[in-house]
């Protein structure tokens, strides 16, 4: 080891450090990190990422991140000759491209190679700084345990080195063992210079949960509780820092607090005495346990989200779960939160230096170790306390202290271009203070990413820039189970100026979700579908029922028409348990014997064939009813209770006289219509028949038209002049007795008032109260006599307006017999169309023939 790095002892933690550290890590698996399908490798930078990702189970199997970068120099690569492998192929191939040092470059380039450049000299503004890395992950997994929820656990060895702050003053001095006298006799000041380094094993359990799910917005959180075991951790950090070099040998001034520490076994592996004892090869935990976490929040927003809703299996509104929904999304992360207490090792502690006397550097020449260094440190504080105290502790050197892990916070945007295309853009910020003592750190940095990203293959180009590495653009890609990357082209084609390099690799075994297959698109899944080729129904397990009667079309007898299960699926429409298939009338309940029709009257003719379907008939006549079986249907039959013959419509005249029975008074004896068809008798035996005597029932002498000579009622009239012979009345009266006025209005009322159903013998009921008055009337004359004579007009046949000019008449004689009138007091006559009274060319005049006339008559 060169006495020369011990002469200030802060350049011997300094590059002891270097010595130490194996890595570094910034922002490990950059490109992939962001990708929808970076799985349980995501959750370093978002715990949150797992939950609601493609991934139904994803297990890294190993995986390995190795980073490097300073800003001191270069490697200018294209000094080699062909690429790494080839340049570095052995010894010969080397001194080849190497050439010789110049050593009047040596401020330029580091050892006066040209290939070597610096970035750094004495007039250099800014301070220096390196990082180096290395994180290696075993077994990590994570898994849904429901679509909101996913847990997994993680374990992973990773190792932190950092130098900040570093003056480029102070590292030409050190680069040339402070044989440089233009930086002598000057007051030079480092305020805040750090160099750490830890390494440790951490074992995390990661759960993540879907928080909110509205349709557009989606808001996830994760979380990781970590359980840290350290192996080997340093410190040293200087603060107010100030010295004045006389020459290469001795400070005319040094100043400044100083912390430093280290683990004990820090001096053990610096002197290669140190025997691992740990699983796997690594050290044994040399901290105390502890914890850290990791805290993140996601937002996606959903424009089109109804595009990745379907329905499968009964479920509806199911998100697909194997498609990103986003248009874009918005994470931030906390990380690394945390820390372990390691014992001091030596006598490392902190202690003020304030010297303005000549301090002889070569103090440092025979500390070969760590523990001899602490030593000396010792030997001058303790010589101190009894001279002028310009060294004196702070600190008991037994005391422990607390490692920090690199804290940050961490931004992410991700933009959905188009299809498999993204964007994304992801920051990663230092959150500890440099005036802290103990810690590690990471750079920051700021990354674009570029991504086609896929389920099975993924290509992305990551853009970034940090305070250590500058500007580098890299490529990493998923290819099924392997993930590989490099986050600068440029070590990759060995071309231009290499600050330094990061890689990863990995092996993992995903289990990715997928939409369920449905291959006849009946929303019942491939899995579950009985009949996979043809679009079915749930009920029946993804078998077709094409007319939707819940009966499988299989056990269907009529498939494509809806119907009932008693029936196999056929219908029956009018639920006469006959299907319609089968029935002739599949819309109207009916009969078996029928075929399913019906036939409301019992007749045994179908309605659809039956003229009068409701009232039960003759197959003869279409199935309406011939009472009489005169061929003629009762609806058309004007006598529908008695046979006749069709030129009769239907009626008798048994005497063939031209009257028929229903009108003959003498159905058996042929006689004249003016006499209701019985022949003209001589009832009085006078001479004269009935029609030409006056007196038919009483004999008299032809003169008197067969009337006697006499005054039958005594009121003084001859018969023959007595309208009345046989009531008494006054003569002025012609014999008859006079109809009080009352009594006649009464008469012309009934008559006026008198109306029938058109073409019926119906009395209207408007008609009822002057018959009933007429009614009263009669029972208060006894002896009285009504003739009521029936009429019609010419229209229609003239035997049915006999006919219905008698029912009407007939009509009147009933009502009033039913109101209490004595029947043989009523005389009924009629006389159809024969004694108009108007003419029957016009409505009118056939109205005022229409009519019933009503007579008191006396005898």
């Amino acid at each position: 080891m060169n006495m020369k790095f011990y002469k200030l002892p802060f350049l011997v933690l300094t590059f002891l450090s270097i010595v130490l550290s194996s890595s570094v890590q910034s922002q490990n698996y950059l490109g992939i990190h962001s990708s929808n399908y970076a799985g349980v490798m995501g959750t370093d930078i978002q715990p949150a990422s797992f939950v609601d990702s493609r991934f139904m189970f994803d297990i890294n199997l190993a995986s390995v991140n190795f980073s490097t970068y300073q800003n001191f120099g270069a490697f200018d690569a294209n000094v080699l000759p062909s690429w790494w492998k080839g340049s570095l192929a052995d010894q010969e191939t080397v001194d080849g491209w190497v050439g010789q040092p110049d050593s009047t470059t040596e401020m330029n380039f580091f050892g006066g190679y040209s290939f070597l450049p610096k970035y750094y000299d004495v007039n250099t503004t800014g301070t220096l700084g390196l990082y180096s890395g290395v994180q290696v992950d075993l077994l990590n997994f994570m898994f849904h345990i429901n679509p909101k929820v996913a847990v997994g656990f993680t374990a992973k060895v990773r190792s932190i080195t950092n130098i900040d702050n570093l003056d480029p003053k102070l590292a030409v001095l050190a680069e040339l063992e402070l044989e440089y006298p233009n930086l002598w006799n000057l007051v030079l000041n480092e305020e805040l210079l750090n160099v750490n380094h830890l390494s440790w094993a951490e074992y995390g359990v990661n759960y993540s949960q879907v928080v909110m799910d509205k349709d557009k917005h989606f808001l996830k959180a994760g979380g990781k509780l970590k359980y840290l075991a350290g192996y080997t951790a340093a410190y040293m950090h200087t603060n107010n820092f100030s010295y004045n070099l006389q020459d290469s040998d001795f400070s005319q001034e040094l100043t400044g607090d100083f912390s430093y520490g280290y683990s004990k076994n820090i001096d053990e592996i610096a002197d290669d005495s140190y025997e691992p004892t740990g699983a796997f090869g690594l050290p044994h935990q040399e901290s105390k346990g502890g914890f850290g976490i990791d805290l993140g929040v996601v937002y996606e927003y959903r424009p089109d989200y109804m595009k990745f809703k379907y329905d499968m299996d009964g479920e509806t509104n199911l998100w697909y779960r194997d498609k990103d929904k986003y248009k874009f999304r918005v994470g931030a992360s906390i990380l690394d939160l945390g820390g372990m207490t390691f014992t001091k090792g030596g006598l490392s502690r902190d202690f003020t230096v304030n010297s303005n006397s000549l301090f002889d550097l070569n103090t440092f020449d025979n500390a070969n170790s760590l523990l001899e260094f602490d030593q000396i440190i010792d030997s001058l504080i303790t010589s101190s306390s009894t001279t002028d105290q310009s060294w004196i502790t702070s600190e008991d050197t037994a005391s422990t202290f607390y490692m920090r892990t690199p804290s940050a916070f961490s931004f992410q945007f991700d933009y959905h271009i188009w299809n498999w295309f993204y964007v994304n853009a992801t920051g990663m910020f230092n959150i500890i203070s440099s005036k802290k003592a103990t810690k590690v750190k990471i750079p920051n940095q700021f990354s674009i990413t570029p991504s086609f990203d896929f389920a099975w293959f993924g290509l992305h180009l990551p853009v970034s820039v940090n305070e250590y590495s500058g500007f580098k653009a890299g490529v990493a890609t998923r290819l099924g189970p392997l993930t590989i990357g490099i986050t600068d082209f440029k070590p990759l084609f060995a071309t231009g100026e290499n600050r330094g390099l990061e890689f990863y690799t990995g092996v993992r075994i995903p289990v990715l979700y997928e939409h369920p297959k449905d291959a006849d698109g009946d929303k019942i899944s491939d899995r579950k579908d009985v009949c996979k080729y043809t679009p079915g129904v749930l009920a029946f397990n993804g078998c077709p029922d094409t007319d939707g009667d819940g009966i499988q079309d299989e056990a269907d007898d009529c498939p494509k028409i809806p119907g009932l299960k008693e029936f196999n699926g056929c219908p029956d429409t009018d639920g006469d348990k006959i299907i319609d298939k089968n029935d002739s009338c599949p819309d109207v309940a009916g009969l078996k014997e029928f075929n399913g029709c019906p036939d409301r009257d019992n007749d045994s003719i179908i309605d659809k064939n039956d003229s009068c379907p409701d009232i039960a008939g003759v197959k003869y006549l279409n199935g309406c009813p011939d009472r009489d079986k005169d061929s003629i249907a009762d609806a058309d039959d004007a006598c529908p209770d008695a046979f006749g013959p069709k030129e009769n419509n239907g009626c008798p005249d048994t005497d063939n006289d031209g009257i028929f029975d229903y009108l003959d008074d003498c159905v058996d004896i042929a006689g004249p219509k003016e006499n209701n068809g019985c022949p003209w008798p001589d009832t009085d035996k006078d001479g004269l028949l009935d029609k030409d005597d006056d007196c038919p029932f009483i004999k008299g002498p032809k003169k008197n038209n067969g009337c006697p000579y006499k005054d039958t009622d005594g009121d003084g009239l001859l018969d023959k002049d007595d309208d009345c012979p046989n009531t008494y009345g006054p003569k002025e009266n012609k014999g008859c007795p006079v109809i009080e006025k009352k009594v006649a209005e009464v008469l012309k009322t009934a008559f006026d008032n008198l109306e029938f159903e058109a073409s019926k013998d119906l009395i209207r009921d408007q008609s009822y109260e002057s018959l009933d008055s007429l009614a009263s009337v009669l029972l208060k004359k006894p002896e009285w006599k009504l003739h009521i004579a029936g009429h019609t007009d010419n229209k229609g046949d003239e035997q049915d307006n006999l006919v219905l000019s008698k029912k009407r008449a007939e009509a009147v004689k009933a009502y009033l017999i039913s109101k209490g009138v004595i029947a043989d007091k009523l005389i009924v006559e009629f006389f159809g169309e024969t004694k108009p009274i108007a003419d029957n060319s016009t409505s009118e005049g056939r109205q005022k023939n229409r009519r019933v006339e009503m007579e008191v008559k006396f005898d």
